[in-house]
């Protein structure tokens, strides 16, 4: 009987203590493959029925591997259907099944393909052609084809831009449901206006309608921005100003809000020329109505600035901060998260407006990646965006694989000469604005981050769930290696979490290629030596 008892408050003890542990916030460590080195192509794309999937590409070999819950790798298959060389691929994860899409070029042709995996990674069915692209430029490996995914899952658009031909550029886009059906095929047609239209910042709703930026050079004033609407069936265009005749509208971006049925248009302005940040731009376009109904420019008050800057001097407080997303609330109201970033070297230091190209207030063109090439970084405004000179055909590309190896910006002859580059990753700043724009209060998470050469093991990751953001960062303090957990939550208030304490030392962890692939769960990659691994991160 004394025994049974003691098997029952054993069980009991040890219920307890396994409840409490799927509550705490936890890692759990991937073994690290030979053959994964720093310079591996990767993209973390979910989690697919029991499994969480990640896309790696070693050289010209390209595989799946398949991690359980306690990241160790179940399998791992080739993916022998590919080419070797590769101009893009993308990936739509869905409960049970991936699809692939990816192009190539073979001489002047660049084919877009789709793939379909089934839950254990395998071809369900021979690789479709989506769509070819013709007369390109031999041996320029260009994107001419880009994927869009609605929130709701419902909607996937593939699309390409052709800028040959300046007064009028065109847009193919084709459209596919949830189960990958082809539900409409269309070109559409926009005025070109200018050689300096440049097209950026596409998003989709959950209809399949299109919407992008237009950002036009000026000469002797700034560049003039608009909005693009194209119906999702190509029978429409309809192209919205955005007024701003004594604004310099910088670091924009789009944000599609499916629950209130509109388009929400967030940037920092500034009122001169180089001039310090004075508040936040917005611009508010209702779908049904196809019409502008709020523009509102918020200046900041020194309460506010005083939040994210100690300074005497507050007029400068947020000259160093770049937006990094917008979020609408149930009730209207929209958060801004943004980080204060630079970057110098040991023969030039730049400020906010040395990171533009074509101008001082450029946009880049940034697709809504779960890791940007260049994240929302300034140094990754360089030579971003829809141009003209890439190809006969088809006038555009996108600079570098959406992936994350070996740190885009390093620069290893830094010791041979050529100047070395500090960047630096500080201040994580949370701005609510009102449902018309109004600036309401600011919240602050005061973190200093930076090194040398390279950029990718400085920034921090998201994870959005009904609770709030949820902001992770790696530090190493007093010996101590472990990620920061900061949550903003949906009624404002800023909480701190329980640091994940980090055993492994020697690691090197990348926060900001984090991938959230559940409520509660994000997989973040870190670099062992020149090896790369992945761990999976469970916070309460």
């Amino acid at each position: 009987m004394y025994s049974m008892q003691k098997l029952f408050i054993g069980f009991i003890v040890t219920l307890f203590l396994s409840t409490q542990f799927s509550f705490a916030q936890s890692y759990a460590l991937s073994g690290i493959e030979k053959s994964d080195k720093e310079d591996m192509q990767y993209e973390v794309l979910g989690k697919v029925g029991n499994h969480y999937w990640i896309y790696k590409k070693n050289g010209t070999v390209s595989s799946i591997a398949q991690y359980n819950a306690q990241m160790q790798l179940v399998k791992q298959n080739d993916m022998p259907y590919l080419p070797a060389s590769l101009s893009s691929i993308e990936f739509v994860a869905k409960n049970n099944k991936v699809i692939v899409f990816y192009q190539f070029q073979s001489k002047t042709t660049v084919y877009a393909f789709a793939a379909t995996l089934n839950e254990d990674g395998q071809l369900a069915s021979e690789p479709k052609l989506l769509d070819t692209a013709e007369n390109i430029r031999p041996g320029s490996n260009a994107k001419v084809y880009n994927l869009l995914q609605s929130n709701d899952g419902q909607r996937i658009t593939l699309f390409s831009v052709n800028t040959t031909r300046p007064q009028s550029i065109k847009i193919k886009v084709l459209s596919f449901n949830s189960q990958f059906e082809l539900v409409n095929d269309a070109v559409v047609n926009v005025n070109g206006q200018n050689k300096k239209s440049v097209l950026s910042d596409f998003a989709l709703d959950n209809n399949g309608n299109l919407f992008c930026l237009r950002n036009m050079t000026l000469s002797n004033a700034a560049p003039a921005v608009s909005l693009l609407y194209l119906a999702a069936d190509g029978s429409e265009v309809v192209e919205s100003p955005i007024l701003n005749n004594t604004l310099l509208l910088d670091d924009i971006r789009l944000k599609v809000d499916n629950n209130n049925g509109s388009v929400i248009l967030n940037s920092f302005y500034a009122t001169t020329q180089k001039g310090n940040l004075e508040g936040l731009f917005t611009f508010v376009w209702d779908i049904k109505s196809k019409t502008n109904i709020a523009s509102n420019a918020s200046r900041f008050t020194d309460a506010i600035r005083a939040v994210v800057s100690s300074k005497r001097k507050l007029k400068d407080a947020f000259d160093d901060f770049y937006i990094d997303r917008s979020i609408v609330q149930p009730d209207g109201s929209i958060v801004i998260i943004a980080e204060a970033a630079e970057t110098y070297s040991n023969r030039v230091v730049f400020s906010r407006w040395d990171y533009f190209y074509g101008g001082a207030f450029y946009n880049p063109f940034l697709f809504s990646y779960w890791n940007r090439p260049f994240g929302f970084y300034p140094w990754g405004r360089f030579g971003l965006g829809f141009g003209f000179g890439f190809g006969f055909d088809y006038g555009f590309g996108f600079g570098m694989s959406p992936f994350m190896w070996g740190g885009p910006w390093m620069n290893p002859y830094a010791s041979f000469g050529y100047p070395s580059v500090t960047y630096k990753a500080e201040k994580v700043a949370f701005i609510t604005l009102d449902a018309k724009g109004n600036v309401q209060s600011a919240k602050v998470i005061d973190k200093k981050q930076s090194d040398v050469n390279t950029d990718q093991f400085i920034g921090y990751g998201v994870i959005e769930n009904e609770k709030g953001s949820t902001i992770l960062y790696h530090k190493k303090e007093k010996g101590v290696s472990g990620f920061i957990v900061n949550t903003h939550t949906t009624d404002g208030q800023l909480t701190n979490g329980d640091r994940i304490v980090l055993n492994e030392k020697k690691n090197e962890w990348m926060s900001r290629a984090l991938k959230q692939v559940g409520s509660n769960e994000a997989i973040v990659p870190y670099q062992f030596k020149n090896k790369i691994g992945f761990a999976k991160i469970q916070i309460k």
